[in-house]
């Protein structure tokens, strides 16, 4: 919308679509919160456009809210059971406290006021784990889940081609940090732009994986294509190499020809990718005297410094959120390393619980691929491991876990696990045929009740 020659419409249109929809999540279908939701996720500066108007600060808090009160009317569970809830709301109770204990930590009030900007800060994060319960309590078939795929990939659709509209009358010849663009993930910055291409990648590989329509495939190899493009030219390593682990991660369990890719890669890129790309690659240490470019050793600065936090309060951290809000070397507000920040402002016991949410969102994703019949479901377990796996390594270069525009689809993507699992243990209607494949459905079963981590 925002880059198809609507711009001038974009507010109307965005703003006129986020009250249709609270209204029909209300008194029809909450479901209709979920696809209004889920394109403008990624779409940061398309929301940009309602801050003036009513509710437009808010209006991923206000859709959300009116989801769950949809829920309600309509006598449906708010909290629909997912293998993910206990830990979270333990989770969510920790870094709250957390949040609390910072306060001291940076000798300001306790966060309960709404004008607190770390408050905000923890609510915008919380959100995330909700939507992935909301996403489970109203999608309740493949069709929607079809459909909130194909907004995904709509959403990334306008989100490259804004990006690209920017990039692409500049000069590629010789790599500048000003050729650099965040596109229109706002202020996750180009690195976060960069990170959640390289994760959606990784989905669209898995999902073409079991494509059987032959347009469909086309249409998806053409947005990794697309994407691929995009994310050559963010100029992000971190987000380069997170890419190529999930590449690696999908041709080892299921598509073998992405190693040979690899392989290929591997030995051409100084002759297949553009010269400003090598030369990023390249930059991260001087080839003459081997020290390490300006961007490098700033990390290596800002993580040495990280480390004295760590070991002045290892067990707990010097609490949720204080990083960005205390003096830093060279000025900086994060540390380019998300387990450091998490190991300095919570602990070990936040960094146990955060590789916990990691792990439990791996296995049961990676599960489900192993074990569903339908192949769409399969598709979806398969990206969701893929994404995370893209993620874990993108996050040692950066916060890319805490951002809504960059990691909300991974939580979207857990709620269509949690459904497409629930899906696959439908009871089946012969008595033959259920005895039959009892044995199977148990552990699809167990992965969708068990309250702790499934095991094979």
């Amino acid at each position: 919308m925002i880059h198809f020659g609507l711009t001038s419409f974009g507010a109307t249109f965005l703003y006129s679509g986020f009250i249709v929809a609270c209204l029909l999540s209300l008194f029809w279908r909450p479901i209709v919160g979920i696809y209004f939701l889920v394109p403008i996720i990624p779409l940061q500066t398309a929301r940009y456009y309602l801050i003036g108007l009513p509710l437009g600060k808010s209006v991923v808090d206000v859709t959300v809210l009116c989801i769950m009160l949809g829920l309600l009317i309509h006598s449906r569970s708010v909290f629909a059971k997912t293998p993910w809830n206990l830990l979270l709301c333990v989770y969510s109770v920790f870094t709250f406290l957390s949040l609390c204990q910072g306060s001291f930590s940076l000798g300001v009030g306790l966060p309960f006021s709404l004008d607190d900007p770390r408050l905000g800060d923890w609510k915008n994060y919380i959100v995330m784990p909700l939507v992935l319960v909301l996403v489970a309590a109203t999608v309740q078939n493949a069709k929607q889940m079809k459909i909130l795929v194909l907004l995904m990939c709509a959403s990334t659709l306008v989100l490259n081609r804004g990006f690209w509209d920017t990039v692409s009358g500049r000069d590629f010849s010789q790599f500048s940090y000003d050729l650099r663009d965040a596109g229109g993930m706002g202020y996750a910055g180009v690195n976060g732009f960069a990170a959640y291409e390289a994760q959606f990648i990784i989905l669209l590989l898995a999902l073409a994986a079991f494509l059987k329509n032959v347009w469909l495939k086309v249409a998806c190899y053409a947005l990794i294509f697309f994407s691929s493009v995009c994310l050559l030219f963010s100029f992000s390593r971190g987000a380069y190499l997170a890419a190529v682990a999930g590449c690696l991660f999908l041709g080892i369990v299921k598509e073998r020809k992405l190693i040979l890719v690899l392989a290929l890669l591997a030995f051409t890129w100084t002759t297949v990718l553009p010269q400003s790309v090598q030369q990023r690659i390249t930059m991260t240490y001087d080839g003459t005297s081997g020290e390490l470019d300006h961007s490098a050793e700033l990390r290596v600065d800002l993580w040495n410094e990280a480390l004295g936090m760590i070991k002045s309060n290892p067990i707990i951290g010097s609490g949720f959120y204080t990083y960005a809000y205390s003096a830093h070397v060279h000025d900086y507000r994060d540390s380019h390393n998300y387990y450091i920040k998490v190991l300095a402002e919570t602990g070990v016991v936040g960094m146990i619980l955060f590789l916990c949410i990691l792990g439990k969102t791996f296995w049961h994703s990676y599960t489900l691929f192993r074990i569903a019949k339908d192949p769409f479901i399969a598709s979806l377990g398969l990206g969701l491991a893929g994404w995370v796996l893209c993620s874990a390594v993108a996050n040692g270069f950066g916060d890319r876990w805490t951002f809504f525009q960059v990691n909300g689809f991974m939580w979207v993507l857990a709620g269509l696990v949690t459904r497409g699992a629930q899906l696959e243990q439908e009871p089946v209607t012969s008595p033959v045929k259920a005895e039959s494949n009892s044995s199977e459905a148990a552990p699809v079963r167990e992965l969708v009740e068990c309250p702790v981590a499934y095991r094979l």
